[in-house]
């Protein structure tokens, strides 16, 4: 399996490219401590039963044109029942900021809903990290929910204080175990991705 894009292209992962992986140099970035935290499992809402899940994971591989692997695009929660799986995508710093991710995961998509012959794709994705909320607007997940996690403790909550992040405080609160940063659950379905993928096809 190789799926290519304009600039990318996406392959199974090799043990090797978790060595690569560990070569990318870390985030500048005072949130990103949050972007990864686990997600809450057990609650018998509405929502979480339909994010019922199971262990199994898969993981693909993203190189750019020169052949460099830059990103990492994974499945877990894999649920054969309900023909659906919950999307990992990780880029490394150098990389963001691009669009290579909404280009990645726009080419993982239609090889997602057609040849694995998924229905549903699945995300959670915190909600001050904004533009990982657009890029996934703009290829038409919806929303579906949210709830609410403990901050990583690496997390310098006086960033806050920075006019520069006022517009980032109403996804954070105070809670009985510290501070609470809110994320988001998303979902796509697989016509509703046919149908965009057709429309864009056609500009």
């Amino acid at each position: 399996m190789l799926l290519r894009s304009a600039r990318l292209s996406i392959r199974p992962w090799t043990f090797h490219d978790d060595e690569l992986a560990d070569e990318w140099p870390p985030y500048n970035d005072p949130l990103e401590p949050l972007w990864n935290l686990p997600r809450q499992v057990g609650l018998s809402s509405e929502v979480w039963s339909f994010f019922e899940s199971t262990a199994m994971r898969r993981t693909w591989a993203v190189d750019d044109a020169a052949g460099r692997m830059i990103g990492r695009i994974s499945l877990r929660d894999i649920d054969t029942r309900k023909s659906q799986a919950r999307l990992g995508i990780t880029f490394g710093a150098s990389y963001v900021g691009q669009g290579l991710g909404t280009e990645a995961l726009a080419l993982f998509l239609t090889y997602y809903f057609t040849d694995l012959g998924f229905q549903a794709m699945v995300l959670d994705v915190a909600a001050p990290n904004q533009r990982a909320v657009r890029s996934y607007e703009r290829l038409g997940f919806s929303f579906a929910g949210s709830d609410w996690r403990i901050a990583d403790s690496r997390f310098d909550w006086r960033v806050l204080d920075s006019p520069h992040y006022a517009q980032l405080r109403p996804f954070f609160r105070n809670g009985q175990h510290g501070l609470y940063v809110e994320f988001y659950e998303m979902q796509l379905h697989k016509n509703d991705w046919l149908r965009y993928a057709r429309s864009i096809g056609r500009r």
